[in-house]
């Protein structure tokens, strides 16, 4: 089985970036607890964003700002602009842009949400490695990576002194059993891309002003993960001789692709709780239950293989938007659809026409998605047709028919 140490990637994940987006728009909120919220109608707003401060009290996104203020009283809001009745996101999305142009100066980089992206830096490794002969990495190049699994003694006492301590001590101990003089050792390999992710947040941070975290590790399954392990601000090396210790204790359904319906059906069906358990099973045992592709793929992902490559990629792969009608604000009639299709429209035909002119490229197909209330999933009913032209009305008429047989209320819509 080919280990899969030949290349070297990242995940950098802004920390609560709509947060830091208001903050740097408006100081006063930096250092206090805050939160980014949609919509005041319903409840005070609906929460998108937290800040560290605010977690410390409980607040969570998801929640009802009037529901987070009774858990922290000195709560700060900052209101998500509106535009045509529902939330404009054009202020988060610029910056996001101003991020990834920075990270896209270092390496390839394959963006996986506003917020975050993928950073294939094998060959900004490669490069690196033949300047450094001679030239040892020290601790001081590294101010806030943490090596996941060293160092190895248990922590005899929390705080952030003593995080900060067992951080140093564990980044020592990895630096001095570095083959420094090896260029093909994956290990330092792992580290010279340390350095550079440190190196470009650190762009970042002088460049914008926002803070990100960051996992280093071999594939992208590994580095989202590590990314998630030490926030916020700070970066975390997952090398392959940690996995088996750090998949003991890490939820199956905490990896990704195993969120959803295949790691449920993993946990059930296996009867397993952690991704270090399914080393127990042969890989014809995997291909039996979950089928030939998956049974393979799991079967090299609890080792901590995985071969999916970072593919370039600086603009989103759609452009959609959305509004929610919660509780009694459920769109009720014919024409109320009919209205809200069409300021959706409008939203997209301004951005679909401003990323042809920006970005070259044209949009062929529309989809709808509808949730009915009641459903907890993301959406109950998705549809699809070609998209023309870029024509607010022709798009909201088009999203009508594909949808107008869906009602599922006894209320006729005709």
């Amino acid at each position: 089985m080919n280990t899969g140490q030949d290349r070297v990637v990242a995940l950098v994940d802004m920390d609560c970036f709509f947060v830091q987006v208001e903050q740097r728009q408006n100081p006063y909120l930096k250092n206090k607890p805050c939160a980014v919220v949609q919509y005041k109608s319903w409840k005070g707003g609906g929460i998108i964003a937290v800040s560290y401060e605010a977690r410390a009290f409980g607040v969570t996104r998801n929640m009802w700002a009037d529901d987070a203020k009774k858990l922290c009283p000195d709560l700060l809001l900052a209101q998500v602009r509106e535009l045509r009745g529902k939330a404009n996101l054009t202020k988060y999305r610029e910056a996001s842009v101003e991020v990834m142009g920075i990270m896209s100066r270092f390496a390839v980089i394959e963006r996986a949400s506003i917020d975050e992206a993928y950073v294939d830096l094998t060959g900004a490794v490669q490069e690196r490695l033949k300047k450094l002969p001679g030239h040892p990495i020290s601790a001081d190049m590294l101010p806030t990576t943490y090596i996941e699994g060293s160092p190895q003694s248990p922590p005899t006492a929390k705080g952030a002194v003593q995080k900060e301590e067992r951080r140093k001590q564990g980044l020592l101990q990895w630096l001095d059993s570095l083959q420094i003089e090896n260029p093909t050792s994956p290990d330092l390999q792992l580290t010279v891309g340390a350095v550079i992710v440190e190196e470009m947040r650190a762009a970042i941070e002088k460049e914008t002003g926002f803070q990100c975290s960051a996992g280093i590790s071999h594939n992208k399954v590994l580095a989202k993960l590590a990314c998630g392990l030490n926030k916020p601000n700070r970066q975390t090396l997952v090398s392959q001789g940690a996995v088996p210790q750090l998949f003991n204790q890490v939820p199956i359904s905490k990896i990704r692709s195993l969120g959803g319906k295949l790691g449920a059906s993993v946990v059930e069906v296996l009867g397993v709780k952690y991704m270090g358990e399914l080393t127990q099973f042969t890989e014809s045992q995997l291909q039996s239950h979950f089928g030939e592709k998956n049974g393979s793929w799991l079967y090299a992902m609890c080792r901590g293989i995985e071969h999916d490559p970072v593919k370039s990629r600086k603009l989103p792969k759609t452009i959609g938007c959305s509004k929610n009608f919660p509780g009694k604000t459920a769109l009720a009639t014919q024409e109320q659809i009919q209205w809200w299709l069409l300021q959706l429209a409008q939203e997209l035909e301004e951005r679909l026409t401003k990323d042809r002119n920006d970005n070259d490229r044209v949009a062929t197909q529309l989809v709808i998605s509808i949730r009915v209330q009641g459903d907890k999933r993301l959406s109950s009913l998705r549809r699809c047709c070609a998209l023309t032209r870029y024509d607010a009305s022709k798009m909201s008429s088009d999203a009508f028919a594909l949808i107008r047989n869906c009602n599922t209320s006894r209320i006729q819509t005709e």
